[in-house]
């Protein structure tokens, strides 16, 4: 009876400093390395890097639209075509006054001939088409990093809760064990009583059926603290297999510092959302303001280098130089580019608009759960040391013949939900935290 009275006081008496053991194929983890280790391995973040590089790329490869542009051509051909046969003699420095002879004009034999040219452009960016196509791609380039910061804040929030949440189902799995261990105790000792005849059937009947609420209860736990760790390894880029086990508790609960204004202030001067927003939106006006010069024409200089060869030992050179031009004063599709273009930057305007409204809206949610989150813990806390308590007394009781089986149960059951009930706000606080400090884009 004496060792029952332990095991019974001390299965309810578990209180958040516990933790689940870990089996040999599971890793410990800390917060921080789990965040870290998102950070380097999670699929997302390095899919959206990748494409912030490809950006990156791309802004560059319009910058040098700008650099000159060398070419390079070689044609080989054999022909007795008499324009052809003409040409290549004179273009190669190998026309004669026997060539002149007009039925060797008009039937030339068949030759070999061997063009090489070597060409070199220098765009000149007149009107500053390269260069606001440049400035555009430049900003979709910020944009895209601005962008793949608040994945990561996002990512970062998303382990803080499958952290969290694996750590609680470990403390609510051991706390159900615990519970199990004081059940299936109860039941040896009422069934020894009934032996003797100091309790009736009905009570060992009644323990049985609380020990097997237990089993059941302990089962969904393990799927739960299952589920939370698999969720927990997905998120940090683990391999098949891997299972990681939460290591720290929650922190102490705090006051919350700063009032929702200060909250939503700190998230519109930081948040990166909101520079994405507005980066796209610089991207799609210098967009508008090409399309608005795309009537101008494109101007450059070049230079080209001939060599014609009618063997590989008798050739002639040539060269020339010039600035060229290119314009398209008419074009049907010129105007509805243009018009796309405006629309466009109308759109990214009111995406910053309707960015900006959906922080605010999201530091209030957040601020709010953090204040909700602080009530409930403060309710819940010395929970778990209470009903050990009242438990202790009501079992106690029940030896003396004060109490019922029923008191014990109801009590057992009401200290149980305490127990669970602090850990579950005190790990509700971390979330909250972790979620407004996402929301105005600190974390």
């Amino acid at each position: 009876m004496k060792v029952t009275s332990v095991v019974l006081a001390l299965g309810l008496g578990y209180v958040l400093g516990g933790a689940p053991s870990a089996s040999a194929e599971d890793v410990p983890i800390t917060l921080g390395d789990a965040l870290a280790l998102a950070e380097k391995a999670n699929p997302e973040l390095q899919a959206a890097a990748a494409r912030v590089d490809a950006q990156i790329a791309r802004t560059e490869s319009v910058r040098r639209m700008l650099w000159p542009r060398l070419g390079l051509s070689m044609a080989w051909s054999r022909t007795d075509l008499a324009a052809g046969v003409f040409a290549n003699k004179l273009n190669s420095g190998q026309f004669t006054q026997a060539d002149f002879d007009v039925a060797r004009l008009n039937d030339p034999g068949s030759i070999n001939h061997l063009g090489t040219g070597l060409s070199l452009e220098v765009p000149i960016d007149a009107f500053g088409k390269v260069r606001r196509m440049a400035d555009g791609q430049a900003a979709y380039t910020d944009a895209a990093a601005a962008g793949t910061r608040d994945a990561t804040q996002e990512i970062r929030l998303r382990v803080v809760e499958a952290y969290r949440g694996a750590e609680l189902a470990g403390r609510a799995l051991d706390v159900t064990e615990r519970a199990l261990a004081v059940a299936r105790a109860r039941e040896a000792e009422i069934e020894a009583r009934v032996e003797t005849g100091s309790a009736l059937q009905a009570e060992l009947l009644r323990a049985r059926s609380r020990r097997r609420q237990r089993e059941a209860d302990l089962a969904e736990r393990r799927g739960q603290q299952g589920m939370a760790r698999a969720g927990l390894a997905r998120l940090l880029g683990a391999p098949a297999g891997s299972s990681y086990v939460p290591t720290e508790a929650p922190p102490a609960v705090t006051p919350l510092e700063g009032a929702e204004a200060a909250w939503v202030e700190r998230a519109a001067r930081q948040r990166p959302i909101l520079v994405s927003a507005r980066r796209r939106a610089d991207a799609a006006t210098s967009l508008a303001k090409g399309e608005r010069s795309a009537s101008w024409p494109d101007l450059g200089v070049f230079g080209q280098l001939y060599d014609n060869r009618l063997s590989a030992s008798d050739g002639s050179q040539a060269w020339a130089v010039g600035i060229g031009l290119k314009w398209s004063p008419f074009d049907a599709s010129r105007g509805k580019r243009e018009a796309a273009a405006l629309a466009e930057q109308r759109a990214t305007e009111h995406d910053a608009h309707a960015a900006a409204d959906q922080v605010r809206l999201e530091v209030a949610m957040a601020h709010r759960r953090a204040v909700s989150a602080r009530e409930r813990y403060a309710a819940a806390a010395g929970g778990a040391e209470d009903g050990r308590e009242a438990f202790r007394v009501v079992q106690e009781r029940r030896k003396a013949g004060v109490a019922t089986l029923t008191d014990e149960l109801e009590t057992e059951t009401a200290a149980l939900g305490a127990a669970l009930e602090e850990i579950g706000a005190a790990a509700e606080v971390a979330i909250a935290d972790a979620a407004l400090r996402r929301a105005a884009g600190e974390n």
